[in-house]
């Protein structure tokens, strides 16, 4: 089975199980995927997480996140 197939079979799922299948890939990928930032990147994590630090109240829930990335996609 190539990777579009799969993916083409995992798109027919709920999206209860596709988020399901992302855990569990996530889950496998070595714990030290991604450690590879950038001097760049690494920095700005850095800003944000001292932007965050000095003002905690400028996150979003979770909630609001979802209703943004909804109103985003218009529904």
């Amino acid at each position: 089975m190539t990777l579009e197939q799969v993916l083409n079979e995992i798109s027919s799922l709920t999206w209860s199980d596709q988020l399901k299948i992302a855990q569990a890939i996530w889950d496998r990928l070595p714990k030290d995927f991604g450690a590879d930032l950038s001097a760049a990147q690494q920095a700005e994590l850095d800003r944000r997480w001292d932007a965050f630090a000095k003002d905690p109240t400028t996150a979003l829930t979770e909630a609001e996140f979802r209703e943004r990335m909804r109103a985003a996609r218009g529904k």
